[in-house]
């Protein structure tokens, strides 16, 4: 099991993000924290393309291996890109080719070992191809969603139409909408032959394993950062087991 840490350097909404100070400590710090207390993962490594992130994440105890090509850290960059990456690189250099490759972004610092461990059991239990971690979409579901782009020829329309649409319309009651899952990338696991041989990090057997929704803030903004660092001051005030 090989868990990668993506962290690449030229985030815009706020630089250097991925070592911005989140509670005193770098982003990167829980993720890597996470990682090294997971039972199920025989070794994760940190992908990044910047030389100071590499240098904070080994000072972690984090194993930075190589620096990711520049070509494949920009805005437009893939996931496949620098997982087929990662794993050409180790095979090249450890000789390691990993069944299963586990995701961890950064960004989602509120994740811990147990939610590592939980997804890697889940998907051996199910011998699936890939799991996805999905909570609720609270507080917007996509079914009280509506979109304008024929506003000038019939007004906005709604983004998806539940059965009652053509007698109800869209006025229903939220307990008759149909369950919707968001996809939060807390925990990503995959079979690494679809990243090798199939170039798509998913295989067609996805399953999702359902977290909480207070784990799955996505670090994108200053406002982000002061979100997560009061959930983890209420975690560490009240020793509530979220963390």
């Amino acid at each position: 099991m090989l868990g990668i840490v993506p962290a690449r350097g030229g985030s815009k909404s706020i630089p250097h993000k991925n070592i911005a100070l989140l509670a005193g400590k770098p982003l990167i710090y829980y993720t890597i924290k996470s990682a090294q207390k997971s039972r199920k993962l025989d070794a994760f490594i940190v992908s990044t393309d910047d030389e100071k992130i590499a240098c904070v994440a080994r000072s972690l105890g984090a194993d930075v291996p190589f620096l990711r090509p520049k070509n494949i850290s920009g805005d437009n960059a893939t996931d496949i890109q620098f997982l087929k990456h990662a794993l050409a690189w180790l095979g090249k250099n450890r000789n390691w080719y990993p069944e299963i490759v586990v995701l961890l972004r950064p960004t989602t610092p509120l994740r811990t070992s147990k939610d590592i461990d939980e997804v890697i059991n889940f998907m051996i239990k199910e011998n699936c191809d890939s799991v996805r971690t999905v909570s609720l979409p609270n507080p917007y579901n996509p079914y009280k969603m509506w979109t304008m782009a024929d506003q000038k020829k019939g007004g906005i329309k709604p983004l998806l139409a539940t059965k009652y649409f053509k007698t109800l319309g869209t006025d229903i009651p939220r307990q008759w909408l149909p369950a919707v899952y968001w996809q939060n990338a807390v925990v990503d696991a995959t079979r690494a032959k679809f990243i090798t041989r199939e170039n798509r990090v998913y295989g067609p057997d996805i399953r999702g394993f359902m977290v909480n929704p207070e784990k799955a803030i996505d670090i994108d903004s200053h406002k982000d950062l002061a979100i997560a660092e009061t959930i983890i001051k209420y975690d560490r005030r009240t020793k509530r087991a979220l963390l």
